[in-house]
């Protein structure tokens, strides 16, 4: 889910609204200042409305710049990633439209802005609009490494199916193995081919 949403001005970096939805703990100040600092580092984000994703460990976050504002979010990586960049355009947009007279001659004053919550509650569907139900695959009990030495099974195949506990998704275990997303795609289909896998859906 969208676990938090921050609403940014991106001259000053003040945090003008945030709200919180999961359970992921951020500081608004905190990711203020790290976006303000993004933003002002790439200057190529200062132009037109953009929408841009950065890894940051456990999470991404999703940002959209336009008219001076700067939206971010906290978004878990099963998300799906389109979504949530929608998501945070419309409420971008959406602000911009219903403060950009107060905006024009700001005194500060975070007030006038806490009437948008209910508006960014209904966008982001209180942080759910950007979930998506997700495959994982889940090996139906061991794989023994026997296989590996009769030659039933290679190593690869073998490291893949261990990390079949059906909580990993192909991207997860293509990053915890450190081998490319197409290769433990060929391994989960020879343990399917062998009856070994099924696939378990995720999500919400």
């Amino acid at each position: 889910m969208i676990q938090a949403l921050y609403i940014l001005v991106a001259d000053s970096g003040l945090c003008v609204l945030d709200r919180k939805y999961g359970q992921a703990e951020m500081d608004p100040n905190l990711i203020s200042g790290f976006l303000t600092a993004l933003i002002s580092f790439g200057q190529e984000l200062s132009s037109g409305n953009r929408v841009h994703v950065i890894d940051f460990g456990a999470f991404d976050i999703c940002l959209s710049l336009k008219n001076n504002i700067i939206v971010a979010a906290t978004v878990d990586k099963t998300d799906d990633g389109n979504a949530a960049m929608a998501v945070l355009a419309d409420v971008n947009n959406q602000f911009v439209k219903a403060y950009s007279d107060v905006l024009e001659n700001w005194d500060g004053n975070l007030e006038p802005f806490e009437s948008f919550v209910p508006t960014v509650d209904e966008i982001t569907q209180n942080g759910k609009a950007s979930e998506m139900r997700i495959l994982v695959p889940i090996l139906k009990g061991k794989v023994s490494p026997m296989l590996v030495r009769l030659g039933q099974i290679s190593q690869d195949v073998f490291d893949v199916g261990k990390k079949c506990q059906g909580k990993l998704t192909v991207r997860d275990i293509a990053d915890q193995l450190g081998k490319p997303v197409k290769d433990v795609q060929k391994a989960l289909h020879t343990l399917e081919d062998m009856k070994m896998l099924e696939w378990k859906e995720i999500g919400h």
